[in-house]
């Protein structure tokens, strides 16, 4: 079995994603949830980052479709996050982008379309699918940038996949326009990668689910990495998954991928 079938039996960026994580390998005990939450954040790229992904999605009669992109990441001189993916393949959605700019109290969205003749601003809430998968750009925002929330509340520690995890919990501020009115996440002890996050409705209810399988976590430039990370939706019963092919940190990126104009040009 090859590196592409295996992760499509992995639990699946977003966190992630795709980069929920810290540098070191071993970390002393952490108190409180916004500690926890830092030490996550430890692994965030120090300026630049670039993923070659796989994006595989797979709806309740088990047709599934795999997706190829690119995603750049860029943190300015004032701590702000630009976040831009764009779809290489396959055909008939290339050229497809999104661009998430890191604002309170709501992030600036704008989407491109090759039937679009321009891009365009994505008005209103993040919790709209992206390219009829299981992430939407508020679940990619999470995983890659700050949380929209009114404080991290630490819950009582467990196991994860059997791995020690701190539990924290996060309210959404009103202002977000966020889909979820909380979000549970599950640190692991050793890294701070979270193995396990759970999304709730405005009413409470186990809306979705991440995981990350902790054999697919590694050290990029010493900051920790998870490679496959899997997306659940409970209600709808359907799953997408996330597969790094390829990452590189802090390197030369060219502005103009993060440019309201011009991100979705090649």
């Amino acid at each position: 079995m090859n590196r592409s079938e295996n992760f499509t039996a992995l639990c699946l960026g977003l966190s992630a994603v795709l980069l929920l994580c810290i540098q070191g390998s071993a970390l002393a005990d952490l108190t409180t949830g916004d500690e926890i939450r830092e030490c996550a954040r430890g692994n965030f790229p120090e300026r630049t980052s670039i993923q070659f992904i796989e994006l595989k999605t797979r709806d309740r009669a088990g047709r599934e479709k795999l997706m190829d992109a690119r995603l750049h990441w860029r943190r300015d001189d004032a701590g702000q996050v630009r976040l831009m993916i764009r779809v290489d393949g396959p055909q008939d959605i290339k050229g497809s982008a999104y661009l998430v700019i890191e604002n309170k109290p709501r992030d600036t969205v704008y989407m491109y379309l090759p039937s679009l003749v321009r891009p365009r601003r994505v008005v209103g809430g993040g919790g709209s699918s992206i390219w009829g998968t299981d992430f939407s750009h508020e679940d990619l925002r999470l995983l890659q940038m700050r949380s929209d929330a009114l404080g991290s509340v630490r819950l009582a520690d467990a196991e994860v996949a059997d791995r020690e995890v701190y539990v924290v919990e996060q309210a959404a501020e009103p202002d977000s326009e966020s889909a979820y009115g909380r979000i549970v996440s599950y640190f692991d002890k050793q890294t701070c990668v979270a193995l396990q996050t759970e999304y709730f409705d405005a009413a409470d209810r186990l809306h979705k689910r991440l995981t990350v399988d902790p054999a697919t976590v590694a050290q990029v430039n010493g900051r920790w990495t998870a490679y496959d990370l899997e997306m659940n939706d409970v209600g709808e019963e359907t799953s997408s998954w996330i597969h790094v092919k390829h990452i590189s940190l802090d390197e030369d990126i060219s502005r103009r991928f993060f440019n309201t104009v011009q991100f979705y040009k090649d």
